[in-house]
């Protein structure tokens, strides 16, 4: 039983004429006569009375009622991944970094879903290994993580692709008596307190492993789980703090932080979009991916299997 043998049983139906539902099906008439005989053999029952005109037997009346429900279902099925490609409808779950959720994720979405109203989306924040983890894991769709390098060197299944860079920056309290200097040595940045996010955080791994080369011990004062309290114990002077431009831009403007450099440490991050590279970019993911291209376009952004 095929869905092309119960069509042209609701054609001879509607009809009433095998010769009539062969015209507007664009079939011949022994076309249609023998898909409804491959049906009559399959069931074993006559679905229609021959005669002058072709009525439904019982059994042929049952089995319309069916195919009817299977019309219906297919039109629905073809609708619904009409509107997935026409971005209409469907889902984009996204992970984001912590960095990347706070300055460059709200934007995004303000305008996708200006674009996109009837996408749903569900977005989780986390630490970028946590993030690139879960979309390698097939969790996410795409991850918006911030990375050292442009491509993650443990990760080759995954498609990785830089939308933006920033410099880091060291920021104390302007008030804080302990830098005076606006460069510091190496050897004067170990004495200093040290305020440092979660063992996930990029800026924090950065530092341990600087340290570790030099076999020097950090001096950490706070930990803490948040970039907005970070900043505010570095504001009140109980130590300095390692951050990106983009989350003390606010505070170096209105000058309730300053920066200051340490001879050797230099740390230049990378905000990039991740997805598996076997991962089939449906319409939502698609239209995320072109706006994307749309906000960065000065940097060309070629995203694989786009």
């Amino acid at each position: 039983m095929t869905l092309d043998q119960l069509v042209t049983l609701q054609m001879v139906s509607s009809a009433k004429s095998f010769r009539r539902a062969a015209e507007q099906l664009h079939l011949t008439q022994p076309a249609v006569s023998k898909q409804i005989r491959a049906l009559e053999l399959e069931l074993g029952e006559r679905l229609f009375e021959r005669g002058r005109t072709a009525r439904l037997t019982t059994a042929g009346t049952t089995l319309l009622k069916h195919a009817e429900h299977l019309s219906k279902i297919v039109r629905i099925a073809r609708d619904e991944i009409a509107d997935l490609r026409e971005l209409r409808s469907g889902h984009l779950s996204i992970g984001a970094s912590h960095t990347v959720a706070t300055h460059l994720l709200p934007d995004l979405i303000e305008t996708y879903r200006l674009e996109y109203p009837q996408v749903a989306l569900s977005v989780e924040t986390g630490w970028s290994p946590e993030i690139i983890s879960r979309v390698a894991a097939h969790d996410l769709d795409l991850g918006l993580v911030v990375l050292v390098a442009p491509k993650p060197d443990d990760a080759p299944h995954l498609a990785c692709t830089p939308v933006d860079s920033t410099d880091t920056v060291f920021v104390a309290s302007p008030k804080d008596p302990l830098v005076k200097k606006r460069q510091l040595t190496f050897e004067e940045f170990t004495k200093l307190p040290l305020i440092l996010n979660h063992e996930g955080c990029l800026y924090r791994r950065y530092l341990e492993s600087r340290f570790a080369e030099r076999g020097a011990a950090m001096n950490i004062a706070v930990e803490v789980l948040g970039f907005e309290l970070e900043k505010k114990l570095t504001q009140l002077g109980l130590g300095v703090s390692l951050l990106s431009r983009l989350l003390v831009a606010k505070e170096l403007r209105e000058k309730s932080l300053k920066t200051f450099t340490v001879k050797g440490l230099h740390l230049r991050s990378y905000s990039c979009v991740v997805y598996r590279h076997d991962k089939y970019i449906h319409g939502a993911m698609r239209g995320f991916l072109k706006l994307l291209q749309e906000v960065f376009r000065k940097a060309k952004l070629a995203f694989p299997g786009l």
